[in-house]
């Protein structure tokens, strides 16, 4: 545990992801930096707020994705993420505050917000 934690805190361990997102993401995207705010309760979703904890996510877009449907519609992106900070669900709400939430995520994918 303490090995992990020093790492951490000196920034010595990466923390990188691979993401299918909705939409095409601008491949100029490359930082989010946005405030997570706590959600009032565990069940809600966490959202961006001025009265949230700072938090960095670099993007890189890897690949779009188009006609992913039966329908032959719709697009995708693949994009790499590395975290900066380690808020809870960091990457979602970056995702879906940029507009390109992950697919297959019911929680930070619906329409209404």
């Amino acid at each position: 545990y303490y090995c992990l934690r020093l790492q951490l805190d000196s920034q010595r361990l990466r923390r990188e992801y691979i993401v299918l997102c909705h939409g095409t993401a601008a491949p100029t995207l490359r930082e989010i930096a946005a405030r997570v705010d706590m959600a009032p309760e565990p069940t809600q979703r966490r959202s961006i707020a001025d009265s949230g904890k700072p938090s960095q996510t670099q993007v890189m877009v890897q690949m779009y994705v188009h006609g992913c449907t039966p329908q032959n519609e719709g697009s995708m992106c693949i994009v790499a993420i590395r975290i900066g900070t380690g808020r809870r669900h960091q990457i979602r709400v970056h995702l879906r505050h940029c507009g390109h939430p992950s697919v297959s995520d019911a929680r930070y994918t619906c329409k209404e917000a």
